[in-house]
């Protein structure tokens, strides 16, 4: 992340909370589950009948789940290129279709309300500080403007809708943040500039975005002009002035911390029977003082 902010390769830092539980994922990856854990496993090919058949998806982990400000970002498969079209999905989930116009090759995850999208519809959620100015929290989704008071310029999370809803969840317990609810992301209607996306995660999945931030490295005049061909030479904007760091750090690690990825291992119901037993089992003994 542009300013000191943990970017592409980052650690995860100290902020934000680590779990393993599973979570409802919607998606057709039959016996595949999601969870906050540590994901990876090898990858597998998608079945024939399944949308997108034949590309690879899983074996991403937790420790690669930053990508960087750029659309694209956050691939660990050896795909060549920088668009994302043609591409696998590591996470089990496909890159956002956050923007209606040509860009990375992201016509082919579209549209917004494709029934197929693991997660569900794209869907965003606008993100503040509680400890910000009241002022600050009256500002509606459709009422952001460039120009803005840095120190409270709102976030906005823009993923599928279980990631959306998930990761608010977490943002609200863990950074004390003013989440709204995950509402459709209708990019019929309107769509966040590109120039505003701060951070990519998860094989450019999910993005955080700032209100107040603009890239023009982000441009739509300024991507490549097709796979083989090298990113722009201009350098990133860094993090707007006034800016809350520390607020920003807490949002950045948490979603990195927290957002669903594919588990590693399939289970089967014999094993997941097994694995109850002996659950219980342990309990058992702990109850008699055995352990």
């Amino acid at each position: 992340m542009p300013g000191g902010g943990r970017g592409r390769g980052g650690s995860g830092g100290s902020s934000g909370t680590k779990g393993s539980s599973s979570v409802s994922i919607s998606s057709s990856y039959r016996g595949r589950t999601f969870s906050s854990g540590y994901g990876g496993g090898k990858p597998f090919s998608i079945p024939a009948g399944q949308t997108f058949a034949g590309r690879l998806t899983g074996g991403g982990t937790r420790d690669q789940i930053y990508g960087s400000q750029r659309y694209g970002s956050g691939y660990m498969y050896a795909d060549r290129g920088s668009y994302v079209y043609g591409r696998g999905f590591p996470y089990g989930f496909w890159p956002l279709y956050a923007f209606p116009i040509a860009y990375y090759g992201n016509h082919e995850y579209g549209p917004w309300h494709n029934s197929s999208r693991p997660g569900g519809n794209m869907s965003w959620a606008q993100v503040t500080s509680s400890s910000w100015t009241q002022q600050s929290q009256k500002r509606g989704l459709l009422e952001r403007q460039q120009g803005t008071n840095n120190a409270t310029a709102p976030y906005f999370l823009v993923g599928d809708y279980d990631s959306v809803s998930l990761v608010a969840d977490q943002l609200r317990s863990n950074c004390s943040a003013n989440v709204g609810d995950a509402i459709d992301y209708n990019t019929d209607q309107y769509a966040i500039p590109p120039e505003e996306f701060l951070q990519y995660y998860r094989a450019s999945s999910f993005a955080l975005t700032l209100s107040s931030y603009w890239d023009p490295a982000n441009s739509v005049a300024n991507q490549p002009a097709s796979n083989d061909s090298a990113l722009t030479s201009i350098p990133d904007a860094p993090v707007p002035p006034g800016t809350d760091l520390q607020f920003l750090d807490c949002v950045n690690t948490t979603i990195a911390n927290n957002l669903p990825v594919m588990d590693g291992a399939i289970m089967n119901r014999a094993q997941a029977a097994v694995f109850a037993q002996l659950a219980l089992f342990w309990v058992v003994l702990s109850m008699c003082g055995f352990v």
